[in-house]
């Protein structure tokens, strides 16, 4: 796959699918996984030519970190680790989490990610979500304090809106930011899309399939576990989740007059949008990341993608 770099700000170069490693991470998110196969998946996209992996250490509660330390052995000049910071827990229970991005937590959070990726350094720290008790200043200057002594390579921000986008970038250089972002949630196009064009600064988008929406598997009979099973999230509300799976059975019928897989439509889509760099992308399996890829093994005019938006608007 080809790659290109992050943004015009940034010396990091990614192909257009980052694996995503919530999902293996298991509980509180989701289910149990195999931490083998686990392991077997993540090293199966960086031979098939994936070379950013993102994770948190919400994820799992440390867990994806260090899946991904184990995955990665002898590998790390293969690829580009983004992980996050700001959220932090006391106990392996989400009703203990809390927001931290002092400037204390900012260099404890980093040396706790370092010993669990087992590495010496980040290529791109991303403030999970915003912590409303810590001023952005105090944050974003610890960042750039790691960022000299070399622990991280670049900044980047998840979930955060213009304004205080611009604020943070006033104390460093912020070269990417993480949105949500699908044919079904574009709610950036209305003002974050159009301000990191004009800034320079690139985005890879999380849940570009809409939390599986988007694969096409689900209809109005389905029963959703974990996370999404609690319906109290985004698209997946009720009235919400009927919207969306009515557009999902219109571009599936789509999907098949073209003879081309949905999940393959909704990436490329995704990935084929001005300011948008890659698309984070989950995968449990070695045969699932590999279909992910062969996504972007042709040509889809921008007709096609034309139809798509007209299909979901």
């Amino acid at each position: 796959m080809k790659k290109q770099k992050l943004s015009e700000k940034s010396k990091l170069e990614t192909a257009p699918i980052v694996y995503g490693a919530w999902g293996i991470s298991g509980p509180p998110f989701w289910d149990e996984r195999d931490r083998n196969q686990s392991i077997k998946t993540i090293q199966t996209a960086l031979d098939l030519g994936v070379n950013m992996i993102d994770t948190a250490p919400i994820y799992g509660f440390g867990r994806s970190e260090e899946i991904v330390g184990d995955a990665i052995k002898n590998r790390r000049d293969d690829l580009l680790i983004a992980t996050k910071l700001g959220l932090r827990w006391k106990e392996e229970n989400l009703a203990t989490m809390y927001h931290d991005l002092s400037a204390k937590s900012v260099v404890e959070e980093l040396e706790n990610s370092l010993h669990r990726l087992a590495t010496d350094h980040i290529d791109l720290y991303q403030i999970h979500w915003p912590d409303p008790d810590t001023p952005i200043d105090e944050t974003m200057t610890a960042l750039a304090k790691l960022q000299e002594k070399g622990k991280i390579m670049e900044i980047g921000v998840s979930n955060f809106d213009v304004k205080l986008l611009e604020t943070a970038q006033k104390m460093a250089q912020i070269t990417c930011v993480q949105p949500q972002y699908s044919l079904l949630v574009r709610d950036i196009e209305s003002s974050l899309l159009p301000y990191i064009i004009d800034e320079g600064i690139g985005s890879i988008a999380y849940s570009p399939l809409a939390s599986g929406l988007l694969t096409g598997k689900y209809d109005k009979n389905s029963k959703f576990t974990g996370w999404r099973g609690r319906g109290k999230l985004g698209i997946f509300q009720k009235e919400a989740l009927a919207v969306a799976l009515e557009k999902v059975e219109r571009l599936k019928n789509y999907a098949g007059e073209i003879e081309t897989p949905l999940t393959h439509l909704a990436l490329r889509w995704v990935t084929s949008q001005k300011g948008v760099s890659a698309a984070i992308v989950g995968a449990n399996t070695p045969e699932q990341v590999a279909d992910n890829i062969k996504a972007f093994d042709r040509n889809i005019p921008k007709a096609v993608f034309d139809e798509l938006e007209k299909i979901v608007t």
